[in-house]
This record gives structure tokens, sequence and C-alpha cells, in this order.
């Protein structure tokens, strides 16, 4: 029977230590949407030592709050930014955990333009005309509105045929693109003669495009040499709107040449020596 009452006192005394379960705090201000650096969320709560946190989609934020008369104020003015979106508060108070949904949206931000465009580098045999496409993000990283109800402008640009690197403009959504020359219009052929080193030099250019632009350094030129009833091929590159080739005198004498680039022949040369 002792044996018994101590039991039963020792039981009663593990219940009385046992703590309650705080009630779970009543969220004042449930909005549908709470704006950062502006709104405050409130909780009625009980109890001391609570501690906050809020977890977005991408990271966790530890706000400032307070508590006062029962009442815990969490400050949405978190110094890294916020991704906008759907998130919960946690209220922490010992071993429980109480979550709230919430939906973040930034205030006021500074938003920066940005330019696609499709593609960034353009030559003159296509069109001349780019797909531009603007969007907007804050200085956070959220995708904003360009415009009242619209995340994208779409704009068509018409671009000079001038060849060349085109910056972006300082302070405008206006980002760098490149127009390169196109294809030969047609290649002149013509060449000359030293004869203190026996040579003769075959010079192809000026190489130009439609719209007088030089050909890209380093286009490839094919000439062939038909002597004899006997073709060969010789390659070189255009520098600075010429590709030439410089054979023995003897080699070249009453040889035919053509050149090629692309899909584009020039007219038939014949050496002769003067």
């Amino acid at each position: 029977m002792k044996n018994t009452s101590y039991l039963f006192l020792l039981v009663l005394s593990l219940f009385a230590c046992q703590k309650e379960d705080i009630k779970q705090p009543v969220f004042i201000n449930p909005e549908i949407m709470h704006l950062t650096y502006q709104d405050s969320l409130k909780f009625e709560v009980e109890g001391e030592n609570w501690s906050v946190y809020i977890q977005t989609p991408v990271h966790i934020i530890y706000p400032e709050f307070t508590q006062e008369n029962g009442q815990l104020t969490i400050l949405l003015t978190p110094k890294e930014g916020v991704i906008e979106g759907s998130a919960y508060v946690t209220l922490h108070h010992e071993e429980q955990h109480f979550n709230f949904p919430i939906y973040l949206k930034n205030q006021g931000s500074e938003i920066q333009l940005e330019d696609l465009r499709s593609p960034k580098t353009v030559n003159t045999d296509s069109s001349m005309v780019q797909q531009q496409i603007l969007y907007a993000f804050d200085q956070s990283g959220n995708l904003t509105e360009v415009k009242e109800g619209s995340y994208f402008q779409e704009n068509y640009l018409e671009l000079s045929p001038k060849t060349g690197i085109f910056k972006g403009i300082t302070g405008t959504a206006v980002s760098s693109y490149y127009v390169d020359p196109g294809t030969v219009k047609e290649i002149p052929l013509s060449y000359s003669v030293d004869q203190m080193n026996q040579t003769l030099t075959i010079k192809a250019g000026p190489l130009l495009d439609q719209f007088q632009n030089t050909v890209a350094n380093g286009t490839l030129v094919i000439f062939l040499v038909e002597k004899e009833g006997k073709t060969t091929r010789l390659e070189a590159v255009v520098q600075e709107a010429y590709s030439q080739l410089t054979f023995p005198l003897y080699r070249a004498k009453n040889a035919n040449v053509t050149a090629k680039i692309a899909h584009i022949s020039s007219s038939t040369l014949t050496l002769s020596q003067p």
C-alpha cells in the first residue's frame, strides 16, 4: 500500500512538472498581400521569448520585431531584399512552431529595363530589322511590370547596314549589337609584275558587299589557276578588302585565273608578260 501511494504521488508530480502548450498566436492583419518596407505583420501572442523568421521559396529572412502588451509586430524591412511571392512567417516559442501563409510584394522598388535581341549579331545579307524584347527586374531580382498589366514590351528596330560594333546607350535599355558585312557583290581581279624579283602578283579586290562594306578579314578566297589544261586550286584570305597571291613569273605565263568567294565568281583573268 505504501509503494502504491508513492507511485501515485510520483505520477502526479510528473504531470505537474509538464508545461502547458502555449495557445496559437492570432494573426491580426492577414491581408491578401503584404508590402515590404511599408507593412508590418501583427500577432496576438502569449508569453515571452518568441523568435521569428520568414521562409520564401529561395531564402530565409530574419526580420526585426517587437513585442509589447501581448502583441508581436514584425517589420518587413529586410536589408537583403525580397523575392516576391508566396512565403510563410513562422513564430517559434520553445518547442512550438506556428506557420502562417503570406504573400510578399516589394513596394516602390527601382527597376532596370533589360534588352533582349534576336539575334545580337546580324550581317547585311539578312534582314536589318531586329526584334527587341524589353523586360524589367527590380533590385531584388523580381520580374516586374514594364507597364501596367504587361511584363514584356516588344519592339522592332530598323538597323543601318553600316558595319560596326554599336554599344548600348547608358541610362537606357538599348544594349550592344553588331552588324557584320555580307557576301561580296563582285570580285575584281588584277595583276602586277615585279621584273626585278621575277614574280607576278594576282590581287582580288576591293572586296565589298552590296552596301559597300569591306568583306570581313579572314574570308576565304579560292583562286583557280588554269594552265595548259591543268587547273590548280590555291587559297588565300581577305585582309583589308584585298586578297592576293604571288607566283614565280615563269609559272604564271599565259595562265588563266578566276577567283571565288562562296557562290560568287570573278571573270577570268589571262596572265601575260609585258
